[in-house]
Formats: C-alpha cells, sequence, structure tokens
C-alpha cells in the first residue's frame, strides 16, 4: 500500500489529474476501475475522480509493489541533482520578488528560459533553487512540476515568472492567458523615434529560420501562412538622433514580438542582429529588458489581495 497526503504545493487540482501525474503508465480506463473497486481511495472512502483536493487530503493505493512500480514508471526526466546543479552553475539569476504561490526571478541576457536539448536554463535553476530550500523535493517532483510561465528570448534580459504551487500556476496562466497582467520592457531602439500609442499587425513565424514577419494588413500575408494579431504598446521615454529610448507594453506576447514589430515600423533595436540589418554580428544581443510586472487589481477577500495592483520592477 501507498500513502500519499496533499500539500499545499500540489492542493486544488481534480483527482482523477493528480493520479494521472503520479502514475502517469496507467490508462483512464485503469485509474476508474481501480477507484471504482476501492483499490485507489481518498479519505479512506470511494472517489469519483472529479474531487477538488484539498490540503491535508490522504490518498491510499493498494497495488502490489510491482504493479505500482509498473504504472508509476515513465520517461525518464532530469533529477534533483540535475536542478541543483543547474542552479550553482548558471550564474547572474536573482529572485527578485517571492510569494508562497510563485516567485518572480531575473533573467540575463544568454540564457534559455526553457531546456533546449542539454544546455540547463532559468527552469531547471528555478527548479534547483526550490530543491535548495527544501520547498520541493525528489518526490514531490512526481505529483507537481513547477515551472517558468513566461519566456524571454536567450538574449534578453529581465523578469520571468515561475510557479512555486499548482495553484499558483493554474491561477498565473490564467492571468496572462487573458493579459490582465501587465509586462513592460526597456528598450533601446535605432532612429529618432516619433511612436506613440498602441500598434496593431499580423505576425507569422517560419520554424525553419527561426524568425518571424510582420504585416500590417491581412491583404498581404501570403496563401496558406498561419498569422496572429499582435499589439504593442510604445512610449517615447527620450529621443535622441541616433537613438530613443522606449517603454513597450507587451500586450500580446508572441515570439519575436518586441523585435520585430519595432523594426517593421522603423525603429529596429540597436544590438538586434536578426531584425536590425546596422546591427553587427559581434553584438552580444538587443537592447532589450523585461523591466516591469503590473498585478490587476484584486478584491479585498482574495487571498492575493496583498498583490492587488502591485508593481515589481528589476
Amino acid at each position: 500500500m501507498k500513502e500519499f497526503v496533499i500539500n499545499k504545493t500540489n492542493e486544488n487540482q481534480r483527482f482523477d489529474k493528480y493520479l494521472k501525474r503520479i502514475l502517469p503508465a496507467a490508462s483512464n480506463a485503469f485509474i476508474y476501475k481501480m477507484l471504482r473497486k476501492k483499490n485507489i481511495e481518498l479519505n479512506e472512502k470511494r472517489a469519483k475522480g472529479d474531487e477538488i483536493l484539498k490540503c491535508g487530503d490522504k490518498i491510499k493505493i493498494y497495488f502490489s509493489d510491482e504493479t505500482y512500480l509498473k504504472m508509476s514508471s515513465s520517461v525518464t526526466q532530469a533529477s534533483s541533482e540535475d536542478y541543483s546543479g543547474a542552479y550553482k552553475s548558471l550564474k547572474g539569476i536573482e529572485v527578485v520578488f517571492e510569494h508562497e504561490d510563485f516567485m518572480i526571478v531575473y533573467k540575463p541576457s544568454g540564457i534559455l528560459s526553457q531546456k533546449n536539448g542539454s544546455t540547463p536554463s532559468l527552469n531547471e535553476w528555478c527548479l534547483g533553487y526550490l530543491i535548495e530550500r527544501n520547498i520541493i523535493n525528489e518526490d514531490s517532483l512526481k505529483e507537481f512540476r513547477p515551472s517558468v510561465l513566461n519566456r524571454l528570448d536567450f538574449n534578453t534580459e529581465g523578469l520571468v515568472i515561475c510557479s512555486k504551487t499548482l495553484k499558483g500556476s493554474q491561477r498565473l496562466s490564467e492571468m496572462l492567458n487573458k493579459r490582465t497582467i501587465k509586462k513592460y520592457y526597456h528598450a533601446v531602439c535605432q532612429g529618432h523615434c516619433d511612436l506613440n500609442g498602441v500598434y496593431k499587425a499580423f505576425l507569422s513565424k517560419d520554424s525553419k529560420t527561426n524568425k518571424v514577419s510582420v504585416y500590417d494588413n491581412k491583404e498581404k500575408i501570403p496563401s496558406g501562412i498561419k498569422y496572429s494579431p499582435i499589439s504593442t504598446g510604445v512610449k517615447v521615454l527620450s529621443a535622441g538622433n541616433e537613438t530613443s529610448e522606449l517603454e513597450i507594453e507587451l500586450i500580446t506576447g508572441r515570439s519575436h514580438q518586441i523585435r520585430a514589430h519595432l523594426s517593421y515600423l522603423g525603429f529596429p533595436l540597436i544590438g538586434d542582429i536578426k531584425y536590425n540589418s546596422d546591427a553587427k554580428k559581434t553584438s552580444s544581443g538587443q537592447e532589450l529588458k523585461a523591466y516591469k510586472i503590473v498585478f490587476p487589481k484584486f478584491d479585498e477577500k482574495d487571498e492575493w489581495y496583498s498583490l492587488s495592483e502591485k508593481t515589481i520592477k528589476c
């Protein structure tokens, strides 16, 4: 018999979804059969699987060791040692703000937001940070795996949100999708910029070249090309003869949106070798920093009320 106790890290999820996390090799039919036969119990009672788990709930699984090992086996993932290694090896990353359900970290230019191949990323660093502070461990990672919730390009620095609990992941993901969390960037562009306001267009991405194209009219988009509408807010902070400093509000969050949209509008980022033809190939990265996150207004009865309209900067 195996017993699990729900904690704050993995509460607020459906019971059947939790079972799929800890029994990844089990089919849905098998899980529901075990629930009906009371081979899986919730708080020592028969469960349907649609219950929402709360902190303190107890799950008992009455499988043989052989069956449990078979159903709990999955594709090998990185171990806690790998995450701790990333935490110790990646330099320049800082926790800017920490909440019981999430944290906001600063990512330097030159670090991936999420893993691509064998190169460690900010995501692994965050998991290592949580392991080093005993917030998560090898066992809890089988039930819920925290992760970064928004990405920055490899050569873009700034603020990234990382979940700590399932509740934090679910709520923040919804807020990011609904765009109730506002994200602002500081940018240095080429030329005397005179833009002001929200600029809309359409963006398509070529996965082979990892480059996007911007169109101001749907009719100009070649037939068969997939595209997404984009909106970019631009405010000039200072404008010189050769360069200008801008505050960019990322209203929609598409791949390379700020870089490609500014270039299309005639003001490419300094140092952006992909979208600025004048940038030198030796450039270490574009002049772009995700410097501010603003939370929406919360009701006084909301458990996140302390975050109401809170601004986080780096």
